[in-house]
């Protein structure tokens, strides 16, 4: 049998267009596109679970109940990207796999590729104008309380323990809860405090009654859907809190331009009797691609949300309310890049 020919082919042109596309870092995009869609997929299957632990499963246990075709392929791809470690036929999470599916990486995965993509995939009609967001385009709410609510619990709880202690405050307000995360979390950390925490929405306030069940805290916590905004329509259990806490929620009015937020600051002021304090925690904004800054700045343009400032901006629209921030706290050395302001009324 005749020794079959090989002819290599050198064309200089087409060479150079795909050395200039290896040059673009345009495969390491698309990889990385491709691996945060199968660890979401890992982790909404439920195969995550079952990878967890440190004794090596067979594909068949792993695989149970789904696709075989599809489960033994995505096996394979996860081990080729350094997620899986795979030993005849068996698998387990590789340490780097151990870390992508850390509660703080998956939820800072699902904040992008779940609550914000029905956003970020329609840049497009966005950009051109023949969709309009909250009309055409929405993002995601229930993803996005589930997914903040992971963050909240990380990052946030300490900095709100921190700013409590050393008052007498025994009751807690948290503005747009969503699924009640940061309060349930304080609740259960004090037996001493109570809270309340108020959603627009109907499934946030559902979903924040549910954790609050599980947790045993039912008795101990309300959750009601009122308007943060509007102090006035807030109920008895609400306007009674000694601290008043919203994270990440007024930034969105700046939409409405710098005074819709200095009347709401204003209502809060009107709240805070004795010796009540408003917590105000939002991101900081500083447009550079630490912390995921410029995408954080890219969802928020594309939503038409008010942009987020910076300390000096938000502490500019302190001046012209009648707040004062007598405190400003920050999470040292990791962690979202998000300000916490301490509110009281301007005295005299």
């Amino acid at each position: 049998m005749p020794e079959t020919e090989v002819v290599d082919l050198w064309h200089d042109e087409r060479i150079d267009a795909w050395q200039k596309y290896h040059l673009s870092g345009m495969p390491d995009l698309i990889s990385s596109m491709n691996l945060c869609h199968a660890l979401l997929a890992l982790a909404d299957s439920g195969l995550l679970d079952r990878l967890r632990g440190d004794e090596p499963r067979k594909a068949g246990d792993l695989l149970d109940g789904m696709d075989e075709r599809v489960g033994t392929g995505l096996l394979r791809y996860l081990h080729v990207c350094g997620v899986l470690d795979e030993w005849h036929s068996t698998y387990r999470l590789s340490l780097r796999g151990r870390l992508l599916t850390e509660p703080v990486a998956l939820a800072r995965l699902g904040f992008y590729l779940e609550a914000y993509a029905p956003v970020t995939r329609n840049i497009t009609g966005l950009l051109t104008g023949t969709l309009k967001y909250g009309v055409d385009v929405t993002r995601a709410d229930g993803s996005l309380s589930k997914h903040t609510g992971t963050v909240t619990t990380t990052s946030y709880t300490a900095v709100v323990r921190t700013a409590m202690r050393g008052t007498s405050a025994t009751r807690l307000l948290d503005l747009g809860c969503g699924s009640g995360a940061l309060l349930v979390g304080m609740c259960a950390e004090q037996p001493e405090l109570t809270g309340a925490g108020i959603d627009i929405a109907p499934a946030a306030i559902d979903a924040a009654r549910q954790r609050a069940a599980a947790s045993g805290l039912a008795d101990r916590v309300d959750f009601v859907v009122a308007d943060a905004f509007q102090p006035d329509t807030w109920p008895r259990a609400c306007r009674s809190a000694d601290v008043i806490c919203g994270v990440g929620v007024l930034h969105e009015q700046f939409r409405d331009g710098e005074q819709a937020v200095v009347d709401i600051l204003n209502r809060y002021a009107d709240v805070l009797t004795g010796e009540k304090i408003l917590l105000l925690g939002e991101p900081e904004l500083r447009y550079d691609n630490r912390e995921n800054d410029s995408d954080f700045f890219l969802v928020h343009v594309l939503t038409a949300q008010g942009i987020p400032r910076d300390r000096a901006g938000w502490l500019d629209v302190f001046g012209k309310t009648s707040l004062t921030c007598r405190r400003i706290y920050t999470n040292a050395v990791a962690g979202p890049r998000t300000c916490f302001y301490e509110l009281t009324p301007r005295q005299g």
